[in-house]
């Protein structure tokens, strides 16, 4: 099928570009440190897994903007070639670039999170829960989701990378300002990040983390809509 060529051409391409290989070894040396810090150190488990989770959203955001925000704008000049040439039509196309960016996005974060989890508390003390450890896995990979679904959306608005990663970029870092605007600042990427050690203790209620789950959740699949609709009308 055109979609699954297109689907694996483009997740080739994106594993071998550099910002995915400096994220992912930058994040491998970061939790190998945090690691050795906690076994050197004695620390709680759920500090030292919150520490690593919270960096995500916080610092390693830069690099999911990065990754998405190419997903469409750096193949510009070229989409309408890449379309005909490949027999896809617009609504593949659109879709195998957004599952691409979204796979290599949270398999960047699982395979570094995932082994993390499992080896922090054989070096510090264990007080984590194995449902506080799925409920904040799952709180910030959705956060990376709308993170990618963001930058796919306004790869897809603007023909410049450049533009889709900064505007990308500055309402993420302006999410806080936002969320407060609007009333919903349990979503601010700073109060997950000091509720973490919380929730991976297990002390928590399902009620709240349904609902930062769903503020995250449906705004993704919003702009994945408004992106694919967006693109399947756009003057290539």
């Amino acid at each position: 099928m055109p979609y699954l060529a297109l689907l694996e051409a483009d997740l080739i391409s994106t594993a071998r570009s550099w910002v995915v290989r400096i994220w992912l070894g930058l994040t491998a040396v970061l939790a190998l440190v945090t690691i050795l810090s906690a076994s050197a150190e004695g620390l709680l488990a759920s500090e030292v897994l919150a520490s690593l989770l919270a960096t995500y959203p916080l610092i390693w955001s830069t690099f999911a903007i990065l990754v998405s925000g190419g997903a469409i704008s750096s193949e510009a000049g070229v989409v309408g070639d890449s379309i005909l040439s490949k027999a896809v039509t617009r609504y593949e196309y659109i879709l195998a670039k957004m599952t691409s960016r979204l796979i290599t996005v949270l398999g960047l974060y699982l395979v570094v999170v995932l082994p993390s989890a499992y080896i922090i508390p054989r070096f510090s003390q264990d007080d984590l829960t194995g449902t506080g450890v799925a409920w904040a896995v799952l709180l910030i990979g959705v956060i990376l989701v709308l993170l990618t679904s963001l930058g796919v959306t306004f790869s897809a608005l603007f023909n410049r990378t450049l533009v889709a990663v900064v505007v990308v970029w500055l309402l993420w870092y302006a999410a806080s300002a936002i969320f407060a605007l609007l009333e919903v600042e349990y979503l601010s990427p700073m109060q997950i990040s000091e509720s973490l050690p919380a929730v991976l203790r297990g002390d928590y209620a399902v009620a709240d983390q349904q609902r930062i789950l769903a503020g995250f959740g449906l705004p993704s699949v919003v702009f994945a809509l408004v992106a694919i609709l967006y693109f399947a009308r756009k003057d290539l």
